[in-house]
């Protein structure tokens, strides 16, 4: 079974309304995208769907946990995520001066549609640009901490001249 077939929405069946669909992403989910960032998650995916004549009006929140490294002491961490989307989508031909990037112009006779990448996308914009260990509620290696500190030979300080030098450096003043 593909992976992302659970995010085909069947359109032609779908009646005018709200429909409310949740997903389970996890790491099968991100592995069908080659190159992802992502290799481990556990993320819950909730989709409001308001589906009109001409448009559909798509609701995207999703919270869970992708798995990161600490951008100062490199441990592994279960980074927390929350998000939530809006994603226009008109049916019939795109306007020629459209920048808006959350409207998306699909052709009327559109059967079935896929969310996935959306989704995708989405949930790796939610994802920080700087992570660290507080944000997943725990500490730093503080051992790896002291090593980039250039503590590395227990509690005596170890002397790198470029390090020295780079201390003692001054700005040019113009």
């Amino acid at each position: 079974m593909d992976t992302l077939q659970p995010y085909i929405l069947p359109l032609k069946g779908l009646g005018t309304g709200y429909h409310q669909i949740t997903f389970a992403v996890d790491n099968e989910f991100f592995a069908a995208f080659p190159d992802s960032p992502v290799q481990q998650a556990q993320v819950e995916l909730s989709l409001e769907l308001d589906k009109r004549p001409n448009l559909l009006v798509l609701d995207f929140s999703y919270s869970g946990w992708v798995a990161e490294k600490c951008d100062r002491c490199l441990a592994q961490i279960q980074l927390p995520i929350e998000g939530a989307n809006q994603l226009l989508v008109k049916f019939g031909e795109e306007e020629e001066n459209n920048e808006d990037e959350d409207v998306v112009y699909i052709p009327v006779e559109t059967a079935v549609w896929s969310v996935a990448q959306f989704a995708y996308e989405y949930i790796l914009l939610g994802i920080p640009m700087i992570k660290s260990c507080e944000d997943a509620n725990t500490t730093c290696d503080e051992e790896m901490l002291s090593y980039l500190e250039g503590n590395e030979s227990g509690g005596e300080e170890s002397h790198n001249p470029l390090r020295d030098a780079l201390k003692n450096w001054k700005q040019p003043e113009n």
